[in-house]
């Protein structure tokens, strides 16, 4: 399957340093099969949004080439992660802290412990980043990218200058956990595009005090899929954007499954329900499209190769040994279940995670070529478990 033709958008999950890690596996595939350079448009969320910084952060504030992310960059990027907790130290600073400044806290000990330095115009103009957040104040997803942020009811700040630590934390504040991103509103002016001021009525004054509060990109949109993906009434169920023909979307979300809590946690209890199931309902929506289009893949983390391969239309012989070569269910299944945390790993579960990303990339592309999409007909339900749509 060559897609080096192919513009490519890709889709970083949330999911802590889980999905960061998972996704550099996938990066490892793309760069191993000379994609990185066919990659035109990144949308993430959460871990996805610190591994996405992490790649630009090792590279000059550029996105590498293939060779020199698998030679140079991907090697540094783990030495920087099992290197610092940066969870552990934003933890030691934060208690003094009121609840709506810890995330910005936690960009500044992203910048200190991992080197990111530099602001969002700063890096490369190709491909696009955009990390996902969404907005207290107006329940939209909020993007930033190199040359502007915003959502569709506060309009976007073009020039912003805000720092690429701080576009890597504010997708990160999980609500009940660490808190939002304080951003203020009065730095910046919010006009809205041409296309967005035709179909959204504008609140007039925009709601809120002197900030803004971004919440983790993933109470809207967990895939940071609306960046790229537009659902409709086309047969296909919906379109893509951003001039991309292709799109990969790595999946490292942990559908919650239900654990006692104390009172207290019932609204977080409710959260995850609600966040699970518009999570399945994207996911539906696009594996739908990729089905009828094969325009794309779908990587489930906690999907193993067995799973995967299975019921293709491969040659055995290529089945089998694919699957004796990677990881078994149950190491599959741990990565699925790594705990959604920003602590350091360990160097063990660092590379059980990273291998993972890499094998689903591997396997799903497998059976992409040959245009059997049994590897994208099963999606996780809402107890965590994979079933068939």
């Amino acid at each position: 399957m060559d897609l080096t033709r192919h513009k490519i958008g890709i889709v970083l999950s949330g999911g802590g340093i889980r999905a960061t890690i998972y996704h550099l596996g996938v990066l490892k595939w793309l760069a191993e099969n000379n994609l990185m350079e066919s990659i035109s448009y990144i949308s993430s969320v959460s871990g996805g949004s610190l591994c996405a910084g992490l790649v630009y952060a090792h590279n000059g504030n550029n996105w590498p080439g293939s060779r020199h992310f698998l030679d140079q960059v991907l090697p540094e990027i783990e030495k920087t992660i099992l290197g610092s907790d940066i969870q552990v130290s934003a933890l030691l600073r934060m208690f003094p802290l009121w609840i709506f400044r810890r995330v910005n806290l936690l960009a500044k000990v992203i910048s200190k412990k991992w080197g990111v330095r530099g602001a969002m115009p700063d890096l490369g103009k190709s491909p696009i980043w955009c990390a996902n957040c969404t907005t207290y104040e107006t329940g939209r997803r909020f993007g930033i990218t190199q040359d502007t942020m915003g959502d569709i009811v506060i309009g976007y700040a073009k020039d912003h200058n805000l720092p690429v630590s701080d576009a890597m934390a504010a997708p990160c504040g999980f609500p009940f956990l660490i808190g939002p991103y304080a951003l203020r509103r009065g730095k910046y002016s919010w006009n809205a595009s041409a296309f967005e001021s035709s179909i959204v009525v504008r609140e007039d004054p925009v709601p809120g005090g002197r900030n803004f509060h971004l919440w983790d990109g993933g109470v809207f949109d967990n895939l940071g899929l609306e960046a790229l993906f537009h659902i409709s009434d086309r047969p296909s169920g919906g379109h893509f954007s951003q001039g991309i023909d292709y799109i990969i979307v790595s999946n490292a979300g942990a559908f919650s499954r239900f654990r006692r809590r104390a009172f207290s946690s019932r609204a977080r209890r409710l959260l995850d329900i609600a966040m699970d199931q518009v999570g399945i309902l994207r996911i539906r929506s696009i594996v739908g499209h990729i089905r009828q289009e094969n325009n794309g893949m779908y990587l489930q983390i906690g999907d193993s190769a067995s799973r995967i391969l299975r019921n293709s239309a491969l040659d055995p012989n290529i089945v089998q040994q694919t699957i004796a070569e990677s990881l078994p269910n149950h190491q599959a299944a741990f990565a699925k279940n790594y705990s959604t945390t920003l602590r350091r790993p360990s160097k063990a579960d660092y590379k059980v995670l990273m291998r993972h990303g890499y094998e689903v990339a591997k396997c799903v592309s497998l059976v992409a070529a040959n245009k059997n999409l049994y590897s994208i007909t099963a999606i996780p339900n809402g107890n965590g478990d994979i079933s068939p749509i």
